[in-house]
């Protein structure tokens, strides 16, 4: 009787065969999950503390925040979910920077770094990443957008919008700014007797060319 190919001496798996069961281990091993997720299988009993802002900073409105090893690490978000995650994010890179084993040597070990938490989360993170090039759908106006001060308004239509001071001319105390702003791949001039006015100027002509917001004389 003839004994089955897998039981020949010799016989080996193909390459495509090795191949395929290495990716279905890998499937199964990295699977994306973001920073929260990641931090509660690391560090079992982390708790967050979120509270709201007295004011906006750089749109977020919330801080949330959680102790790692006696270190408190901060994260802001516009909403509280996005805080917690910038909070688990910047504790994760201090679990992997800093973190020392529990035996106390100065230097952790490699088996020492979760490096399939991290591969789960850079996956989430490279995931994430291929939407931000998409064309997205234009936002609206708001009904009373001549009424809204021009940097304000850009930032909420285009979150993008970058400024670069290009001049400055004259003597103190009559110096004349001039600003740059670059916004759905256009450059926009405005002057000013300071960087604030020159900087509000070009984000008004941007939102006049970009919008027809035909702002009160």
């Amino acid at each position: 009787r003839r004994r089955p190919l897998w039981m020949t001496k010799g016989s080996k798996l193909t390459k495509r065969e090795r191949q395929r069961r290495r990716n279905i281990r890998l499937h199964k091993m990295l699977q994306p999950k973001n920073a929260l997720m990641i931090l509660n299988e690391l560090v079992k009993s982390a708790t967050f503390t979120v509270a709201e802002l007295p004011a906006p900073v750089d749109g977020c409105l919330y801080e949330a925040s959680v102790v790692i090893d006696d270190i408190e690490m901060q994260g802001l978000g516009r909403n509280k979910h996005a805080a917690k995650s910038a909070a688990a994010e910047a504790a994760l890179r201090h679990i992997v920077k800093y973190k020392k084993p529990a035996n106390g040597q100065e230097s952790m070990e490699v088996t020492e770094i979760p490096w399939q938490h991290l591969a789960s989360f850079a996956l989430y993170k490279l995931f994430n990443s291929w939407g931000e090039d998409e064309p997205k759908t234009p936002k609206s106006l708001p009904p009373n957008a001549e009424e809204i001060n021009p940097i304000t308004l850009l930032n909420q239509m285009q979150p993008t919008a970058q400024y670069e001071e290009i001049g400055k001319s004259g003597n103190p105390p009559n110096v004349l700014f001039t600003m740059k702003c670059m916004a759905s791949g256009e450059n926009f001039i405005g002057t000013g007797s300071s960087k604030k006015a020159a900087k509000k100027m070009s984000a008004y002509a941007a939102c006049h060319k970009l919008y027809g917001i035909q702002y009160p004389s």
